[in-house]
């Protein structure tokens, strides 16, 4: 589960572990902040956690943030009782993750080996592997890889990878719903995020197979221009040809870009750009297909007009699920 989304107050106020670390680093917009501080002011506060959490960010958020550096600066520092000592322990391991686009190890410290790049909402990060390929990282996403095997990945998300070719290594990408991605030298795009009704891996350059062991049984080879789509519901994969926009990597440009697409789809990229979940009261508009483009900059407000310029629907935000509403 991604970390932003425990809950770690009382259910009346339903505070994320995001929400209170963008608090404590200055980062949290207006709503945000009313919403911490009338927590803050009721009985639910939890001070000793508040005080915790503002401890570890004046400890981790100064320089390089891996969770062993950092951990070593914090009780260098700090010396706390022994039955305190692991409780702020188990907040150092959460909240170093949430430092945005970072190298960290494993929160459980089981395999030190371990790396994981995330991304928070609205967020895009780009790096190197071991080997020299090439990856960005969309908003909300994120990648995991053995240093022992760096060509073996796993993601959750969306990424587009820039492998540097190696026969006797392949190139694997693995998302959530066991969907894998094969190359030997290619640039191709994986979008598989959490709460989207599909997986789909796009072709650039060069040639891949997608593969599963659990959905279904026969490989399949891409070639450039090739789009292949698993629909997690009917568990049905199908092989396709992209037109000249669907070949563009939009979120790469900045855009957020959509083709004919229904508006519980296009939901999901917004999820993932603005950080704020979208509930249909209306299942008619929930269904209507859109087509746009929108700078990443475009306020979530302003694509909403936009839209319902085509199919009128209204929206509000629920500041108490911090939700936006259609109807």
């Amino acid at each position: 589960m991604p970390l932003g989304i425990r809950l770690i107050a009382m259910e009346h106020f339903k505070i994320t572990e995001t929400e209170l670390w963008e608090y404590i680093s200055k980062k949290a917009d207006d709503i945000t902040i009313q919403k911490i501080e009338k927590w803050m002011n009721s009985t639910d506060f939890d001070e000793d956690l508040f005080i915790k959490m503002s401890t570890i960010y004046n400890h981790t958020s100064k320089e390089d943030p891996s969770v062993e550096q950092a951990k070593k600066r914090f009780f260098n520092t700090i010396k706390p009782k022994t039955a305190i000592w692991k409780g702020i322990l188990k907040y150092a391991a959460i909240l170093i993750v949430v430092i945005c686009g970072t190298y960290f190890y494993s929160t459980t410290f089981s395999n030190k080996n371990e790396i994981v790049v995330q991304t928070t909402f609205g967020e895009q990060r780009s790096f190197v592997l071991p080997d020299g390929s090439k990856v960005s990282l969309n908003a909300s996403s994120r990648l995991t890889y053995d240093l022992e095997t760096p060509r073996t990945l796993y993601l959750e998300g969306e990424g587009f990878f820039e492998v540097v070719k190696d026969t006797l290594n392949p190139f694997t990408v693995t998302t959530l719903d066991h969907i894998t991605v094969t190359a030997l030298g290619t640039s191709f795009n994986v979008k598989s995020y959490t709460d989207a009704i599909i997986t789909e891996t796009k072709l650039l350059i060069g040639k891949v197979k997608v593969t599963s062991d659990i959905q279904f049984k026969e490989s399949i080879v891409m070639i450039p221009s090739d789009k292949v789509t698993f629909y997690k519901n009917t568990k049905e994969v199908m092989k396709s040809k992209m037109d000249l926009n669907e070949s563009r990597i939009a979120w790469k440009e900045g855009k957020i870009q959509f083709e004919n697409k229904t508006f519980r789809e296009i939901a999901i990229d917004l999820k993932a750009h603005f950080g704020k979940q979208i509930h249909f009261k209306n299942k008619s508009i929930a269904t209507t297909k859109f087509t746009g483009s929108f700078n990443t900059t475009t306020p979530i407000d302003e694509i909403f007009e936009i839209l319902k310029i085509s199919k009128d629907f209204t929206y509000n935000l629920n500041t108490k699920t911090n939700e936006w509403i259609i109807e």
